[in-house]
């Protein structure tokens, strides 16, 4: 146990896009949620039915997607990570 976090450690410092890869992600996941919350301010005037059930159908669906693209960028920042972490540590030979 011990050997495997001195090797973490190692290849954490020889490589800091581990690290950006997963910021990225997170800034991803903040900035689509920003364009959900304004998408929805920009439909909700729009929508002329009274019935809630209609309007929160159209939200969710409109939120239901946001949700999928940010579960997806945060999969590609963990991918994007895991690529340069196996890089690294094959560049180490560990």
């Amino acid at each position: 146990m011990k050997d495997f976090f001195l090797n973490f450690t190692k290849i954490l410092e020889t490589n800091s896009k581990i690290y950006w890869s997963i910021i990225a992600g997170i800034v991803a996941c903040l900035i689509l949620y920003i364009a959900e919350i304004i998408h929805i301010q920009s439909v909700y005037p729009h929508i002329s039915s009274q019935d809630p059930t209609i309007v929160r159908t159209i939200l969710d669906s409109i939120a239901q997607r946001y949700q999928w693209v940010r579960i997806g960028a945060i999969l590609i920042a963990l991918i994007a990570s895991n690529v340069q972490y196996r890089k690294t540590k094959k560049m180490l030979n560990l």
